[in-house]
């Protein structure tokens, strides 16, 4: 009852309780966090994108949202800040109905996409057609009209639009640039999830606000640290081996002393100096240091 930010709020499984929400940004070049913040309950994502993007100085950055962001008031909250934006639209968007050839394809990850663009005003329409989504999502699609769960004109319409999707942007770039750009939203998704599995940093025993803030910092660093050890990991190209828990894991063993004023580090056994050798820490010295 002392954490004035828990308000009720329906979470991931559409249940009212009381709860904090958290807001993490998320650098695409750097990979790397940059911004986290906790939220009251209540607060909707909108709101927050609102509230974010008042805070922060993203002239000259790109900002990458997911389609549950997408609106016409977005798209004129952020074109009226001058942000440059990549937004994904919704599949029932009246966008979907902006003829768009698909002249132009290429592979990405062993999968063919063919592409089309089209200026509307200040902003441009990028389509991309996903050739093996395309087929799974026209399987499903007559599955659901064969069990009478959707009707012909439902069917058709889907069929449509079947391994399609379509991104909003005020920002000029060749196409499959543009699709790049979009799926590195994953480094995103993936470092939420790292903050909520790995770390736990979603589960909260606190009793104020106070300590809640100080839960989003210390958590925000650890994140920070893991994605320091992943970067190094996928340099050094090992990380078909090691994960940033296991180097934690490994470094754990050496222990630093500190007695009298000096430091000592304890013995370092051989497989560790190796691997610091790989990841160039450098962090124990040849010989004890004062």
């Amino acid at each position: 009852m002392n954490i004035l930010q828990a308000e009720k709020g329906y979470n991931k499984d559409h249940i009212q309780v009381p709860q904090v929400n958290f807001t993490l940004l998320c650098g695409l070049d750097s990979e790397m966090p940059t911004m986290i913040k906790s939220v009251p309950g209540s607060v909707r994502d909108i709101s927050t994108l609102y509230k974010t993007i008042e805070e922060l100085d993203i002239s000259d950055k790109v900002l990458l949202l997911d389609r549950g962001f997408f609106s016409e008031d977005v798209l004129d909250f952020l074109e009226e800040k001058h942000v440059k934006y990549v937004l994904p639209t919704k599949r029932n968007s009246r966008y979907y109905d902006t003829r768009i050839h698909l002249n132009e394809e290429f592979i990405y990850h062993d999968r063919l996409i063919k592409c089309g663009k089209r200026k509307l005003g200040e902003r441009f329409l990028y389509l991309f057609e996903d050739q093996d989504l395309k087929l799974e999502e026209q399987k499903t699609i007559f599955r659901k009209k064969e069990e009478g769960k959707i009707d012909d004109e439902e069917h058709s319409l889907r069929q449509k639009r079947a391994g399609k999707f379509l991104i909003i942007s005020n920002y000029d770039i060749e196409k499959k640039e543009m699709y790049e750009l979009y799926k590195k939203r994953d480094h995103v998704e993936k470092m939420f999830d790292t903050y909520k599995t790995i770390l736990n940093a979603d589960k909260l025993y606190l009793h104020d606000d106070e300590s809640v803030y100080g839960h989003v910092f210390v958590a925000f660093l650890s994140l920070y640290l893991y994605c320091k050890l992943l970067k190094a990991i996928k340099k050094a190209d090992i990380n078909n081996k090691f994960s940033p828990t296991d180097i934690l894991v490994k470094y754990r063993k050496v222990k630093m002393i500190e007695f009298n004023e000096v430091k000592i580090i304890t013995e370092v056994p051989t497989k560790v100096r190796e691997l610091d050798k790989v990841l160039q820490f450098n962090i124990f010295p040849t010989k004890n240091q004062s």
